[in-house]
């Protein structure tokens, strides 16, 4: 009959010793080739200031991809350029948009909110696209905005594109849609939009993290 049993448990795995004498260098192999054996079969990510314990039990390396967090800027267009941010945003399958026109020094100059009702984002965003071109063509501006051939309404467009993070005012105006009843033209900077365009006027960046 043995003298004592033990169990050491590492990952959810146990190992039972079960002899009538253990050394220690029995325990430490037993151990050592359980963590090695894991960490094989693991499929977890490590950092490199992880590197010298998984040296330590021979396990090989799960380099974890690192992204770096990026700093999103609103950029103003150039002379005589106008900039038009955009955005379709739909709830459930109630739909808004809005958009709003700056020059090159970052002046507001106009925006909308919208409320589509039942509609697709993809009818959101056409229908938020439209209205910009209708704006532009109305008031002979040239106008900066995404992927759309204007020649028919005399006026020229060139196409970009900015993360989110870079495109806050518009997602803000294209939320207010919802709390609107048809189309709502903006002469004045609303107040609840005052935070997010000084922060593009001065420049401020924001994080997007991966």
């Amino acid at each position: 009959m043995p003298l004592f049993t033990c169990c050491i448990r590492y990952g959810g795995i146990g190992i039972q010793f079960s002899s009538n004498s253990i050394t220690i260098h029995v325990v430490q192999v037993r151990v050592h080739s359980l963590i090695g054996m894991s960490g094989f079969l693991s499929t977890g990510k490590c950092i490199d200031s992880d590197a010298p314990l998984y040296d330590l039990f021979f396990v090989s390396h799960h380099n974890r991809q690192i992204r770096e967090v990026v700093l999103v800027f609103w950029k103003a267009p150039s002379v005589p350029l106008l900039k038009v941010n955009t955005d379709g945003f739909v709830i459930g399958n109630h739909g808004a948009c809005g958009g709003l026109f700056r020059d090159h020094l970052g002046t507001f100059l106009h925006a909308f909110t919208c409320n589509l009702g039942s509609c697709s984002i993809f009818t959101a965003e056409v229908h938020d696209f439209i209205r910009d071109m209708e704006y532009a063509a109305h008031n002979g501006g040239r106008t900066y905005v995404v992927g759309y051939n204007g020649c028919s309404l005399g006026i020229q467009v060139i196409s970009s594109y900015i993360f989110r993070k870079g495109n806050c005012c518009a997602d803000r105006l294209a939320s207010m849609g919802h709390s609107v009843d048809g189309d709502v033209w903006l002469l004045v900077l609303p107040p609840d939009l005052q935070a997010e365009f000084y922060s593009d006027r001065c420049v401020l960046p924001r994080y997007r993290f991966p």
